[in-house]
This record gives C-alpha cells, sequence and structure tokens, in this order.
C-alpha cells in the first residue's frame, strides 16, 4: 500500500520544478545550492526568484533605484551561470513587489513541488524578517516551505556523506500525513533516519476520538500509551518503510513544539518538519500554530508542509 501510494506521487511530482527565493545573503545563498542540488538530483529545474520590494525609492531618487536594479540583476545573473556551470537546468524571474507573494505567485505559474528560502539567524530583527518571508510563505503556500539555517547539514547529505536526521511532529491530521507523504519523497534524494514524535496530552487524544464527559487523566494510562502508539505506527506505516522510522509518543501537558524543540536537541536532527494548518486571523491567534513557534525559535532546517487538497475538504465538510 505504501509503496503504490509513493508511486504514485513520485509520478504526479516528475518533472515539476523547485523554487528558491533569493536577496543574495549568505544565508540565501546557501539556500541556493541546497536547492540547485536537489533539483540536479531529482532531474527537475530550479525557478530562482529575487524580488525587489523597495520599488517606492524611485520615486524618491530614481538614479539610486535603478542602480540597486542593476547591481541586483547582475548578482541574479551571475548566478545563474554558476548554477548552469554546475549541471543546473535553471530559469530566473526578477520580480518586484511582495516577497512572500511573488514567491508563492512563482510556484502557482510553475506548478513546483517545494519552495526553498534561507533564514538568518536568531536575533530579534532576523526572526523578524524570517516572520515576514519564511513564515508568512510557509503560511500561504499551497506546497511545501524549507527554509535553510546556515551551516546545517543539507547539503553534505545531498552529497551522499550521511543519512539525514529527520524529526517530524505528528498530530493525527491531514497536514501531518502530508507531512509523512513528503518525508517519503526525500528518499529519491538520500537517505533518511527519521523520528516520528507525537506529543500526547490525554483531553486531546479523547477529542480526538470523539469522547465527551469527564475524564480521569490517570486512568488506563498504559492502555491510552499503547493504543496511541499503534495508532502511529498504523499511520507511518501508510507512508514510509516501518524499519526505518522510529515512532515516539511523549505523554505529557506541555507544548507540541516544546517535545519537538527537546527531542531534537537530544537527537541532534538535521531538519524538522511539521504540517500546518494555514490558520489565519482570529483561528491563528486562539489556536496557535506549532510550525510558526518552530520558524521561530528552531536551530536546524525547518519544512513546513500544508495539507493536500483532499484533505483541505475534508476539514471545510
Amino acid at each position: 500500500m505504501k509503496w503504490t501510494k509513493n508511486a504514485k506521487f513520485v509520478k504526479k511530482n516528475k518533472g515539476r520544478p523547485i523554487v528558491c527565493g533569493t536577496d543574495f545573503s549568505d544565508a540565501a545563498s546557501e539556500a541556493v545550492d541546497i536547492a540547485a542540488a536537489m533539483t540536479r538530483q531529482l532531474g527537475t529545474k530550479l525557478v530562482l526568484v529575487h524580488v525587489e520590494e523597495f520599488c517606492g525609492v524611485a520615486a524618491v531618487d530614481p538614479t539610486l533605484f535603478d542602480s540597486a536594479v542593476s547591481q541586483s540583476r547582475g548578482k541574479l545573473d551571475r548566478t545563474v551561470r554558476r548554477l548552469r556551470a554546475l549541471g543546473t537546468d535553471v530559469d530566473a524571474n526578477f520580480l518586484s513587489g511582495s516577497a512572500f507573494d511573488q514567491l508563492v505567485a512563482a510556484t502557482t505559474e510553475a506548478k513546483a513541488r517545494l519552495i526553498v528560502v534561507g533564514a538568518v539567524g536568531h536575533g530579534l530583527a532576523r526572526r523578524l524578517l524570517v516572520g515576514s518571508v519564511a513564515e508568512r510563505t510557509a503560511e500561504t503556500s499551497p506546497i511545501p516551505t524549507l527554509v535553510v539555517r546556515p551551516g546545517g547539514r543539507v547539503t553534505s547529505w545531498i552529497r551522499g556523506k550521511h543519512a539525514l536526521k529527520i524529526l517530524v511532529g505528528y498530530d493525527f491530521s491531514g497536514a501531518s500525513d502530508a507531512a509523512l507523504d513528503w518525508v517519503s519523497q526525500l528518499r529519491q534524494i538520500g537517505k533518511l533516519q527519521t523520528t516520528v514524535l507525537y506529543s500526547s496530552w490525554p483531553p486531546d487524544h479523547a477529542r480526538r476520538l470523539g469522547y465527551e464527559g469527564p475524564l480521569r487523566l490517570t486512568a488506563d494510562a498504559k492502555k491510552i500509551q499503547k493504543n496511541l502508539e499503534r495508532d502511529l505506527e498504523k499511520r507511518i506505516a501508510k507512508y514510509l518503510p516501518k524499519q526505518k522510522v522510529t515512532a515516539i509518543v511523549e505523554a505529557g501537558s506541555g507544548t507540541p513544539e516544546g517535545y519537538l524543540f527537546e527531542m531534537a536537541s537530544r537527537q541532534k536532527v538535521d531538519l524538522i518538519v511539521v504540517g500546518t494548518h494555514q490558520r489565519h486571523g482570529v483561528g491563528r491567534v486562539l489556536l496557535g500554530s506549532v510550525s510558526r513557534a518552530v520558524l521561530h525559535h528552531a536551530k536546524v532546517a525547518v519544512a513546513v508542509v500544508p495539507p493536500t487538497e483532499p484533505a483541505v475538504r475534508k476539514q471545510r465538510t
């Protein structure tokens, strides 16, 4: 079953390009190199996107604006020449407007399979930068977003030097299933060492099962744990080979992202993968967002995966 599903997904994604946004910073350059290496491994195209966001400068000082645009175009052209010399099939788009809007629009136009962007650090100003580009891209993109942090081990994994250590945050939702499905596709690029973590809080588990009424939090704890582990392993088996995955159910009352950060640190993972429900407005404020918290605070690369269209339709009904 899992192999049939994977084969269908591979066929669906065959030939679909990867979109990568760049502002020519060191972090963006690393993201570009990772995206390019992925496309070479997959035999597909890279769509490189640079967005000039401050076009209002033209009204104040047209000469200064024209000079900045000329410099950026030159950097984009040099990047394209460098990538083509490495054997990358690459197209470049020089756009203006909102960076995350243009990135998402570019993925729609290209019918892309993935967006890759670079994050630049953990200071307040830099987290705000992530929030304005990577985070907002992940919130609105209909396809997965990979946020690369400098100095990670994704590049060496693509080169075949080691297995990629992945931690998947799971919550039995359509978005989490999509995250597992996306991880399964990474096996086309290199070896994986995957851990899937579900942080279990008894009231949440009861709601998932449709239980109503008072719940004794200590009742049948071992039975609940065993049932959860069984359910988690069944869901994982639909997407990933059982012998390649470690399934963990952590019982407790902490936040899901807290358990993810602790596990990521403990296992020294290279990539955290989470699904996103892409809630907006009041829903995001009331329910919070694990993906947003992970993007803000994780020290390694993060992939944010939206639910597939059938899952979205199911959630809306």
